[in-house]
């Protein structure tokens, strides 16, 4: 083979294992299954919702930032865009029926998986984007199926729409890119500690922001890699939980680069506690299904079974996790 070919092989194969200037990382990891949880901003915090009925036997907890009730746009985008984003009229006890009624189809996992699971759901003052009733009613739904006291609902942070953190991002009273809001307030920690308990302090972020495939990204309107954030102590052999931080529209890696898997705030708490941060990711478009902001499917775009085990981003969450762990979970 020419040298000069060889060169352009090399250089196409170490492109082809980078996304934003992270390597590639297929390392399987030891994962401690009784500490996988899940958390989602805007679009995200629907999925996260999905996520976490879908599959409540493996996440062991949810937290719910700038989102509603899950199925909550019942596979309708004038649903979604109306009453499930400016409050209004919408049906509970449907919601809860589709629950029930596909947890006893095992569309989603049995709700008995939720004994002892905690909710954490966060609406700022200043937000308009989406209506405080819908954080109300998400709160509300998790009290109805697991114990009132493991749901903590926070609406007392003047932040507007978006993740609230210590100091990273815009002020806390301005809407921009990349929806991090430095309000003083660190949201990461307090929902790692409501979903996991008492932690170690946050510390520093000495770890590695690593890219993996996520497998089958092309048949659900998702990016091939997400962003994986692993401390040193994971490298080695103990077992390491797992939290899935799901972002919002306009949050992800092809809108933001890295800002969303830098600056939410995880990664400092993951690294003193043993957890991997794995932040999937969303890909935009600008023909059918238009997605041009890249969010999470929470009306249906990718199918009518959309919120549960066959929804297709849900597919692919799940089994970048099964990647991780090197085995079904």
């Amino acid at each position: 083979m020419p040298k000069y070919l060889l060169v352009i092989l090399i250089i196409l194969t170490a492109c082809s294992q980078k996304t934003n200037g992270v390597a590639a990382d297929q390392v399987t990891y030891r994962l401690d299954q009784s500490r996988i949880s899940v958390s989602g901003v805007s679009s995200g915090a629907y999925m996260a919702a999905q996520l976490h009925l879908a599959h409540s036997a493996l996440f062991a907890g949810v937290a719910i930032i700038a989102g509603g009730p899950y199925y909550c746009a019942q596979g309708e985008l004038s649903v979604a865009l109306g009453p499930c984003m400016k409050g209004g009229d919408f049906d509970s006890e449907a919601l809860m029926e589709y629950v029930r009624v596909s947890a006893s189809s095992g569309k989603i996992d049995e709700l008995s998986n939720l004994e002892g699971d905690r909710a954490w759901v966060f609406h700022g003052m200043l937000d308009s984007a989406v209506d405080q009733s819908l954080s109300a009613a998400a709160a509300a739904m998790y009290r109805s199926m697991i114990s009132a006291d493991n749901v903590t609902l926070v609406t007392d942070i003047a932040a507007v729409h978006g993740l609230p953190t210590i100091s990273s991002g815009s002020p806390c009273d301005t809407f921009a890119a990349p929806f991090l809001n430095a309000c003083d307030y660190d949201a990461a920690g307090e929902i790692l500690r409501t979903l996991h308990g008492p932690l170690n302090e946050r510390g520093t972020a000495n770890g590695s922001l690593r890219s993996i495939v996520q497998p089958g990204f092309d048949a659900a309107s998702m990016m091939e890699h997400a962003y994986l954030y692993v401390p040193t102590s994971c490298t080695e052999a103990a077992a390491c939980g797992v939290h899935v931080a799901v972002h919002g529209c306009s949050q992800s890696a092809e809108l933001v680069g890295d800002a969303f898997a830098r600056g939410a705030g995880f990664n400092e708490w993951a690294d003193a506690n043993r957890l991997l941060v794995l932040y999937p990711q969303v890909a935009s478009s600008q023909v059918a299904p238009m997605n041009p902001y890249g969010c999470w499917d929470w009306w249906g775009y990718t199918g009518e079974n959309y919120a549960t085990k066959e929804g297709a981003q849900i597919t692919v969450v799940k089994a970048t996790l099964d990647a991780l762990a090197g085995t079904t979970l």
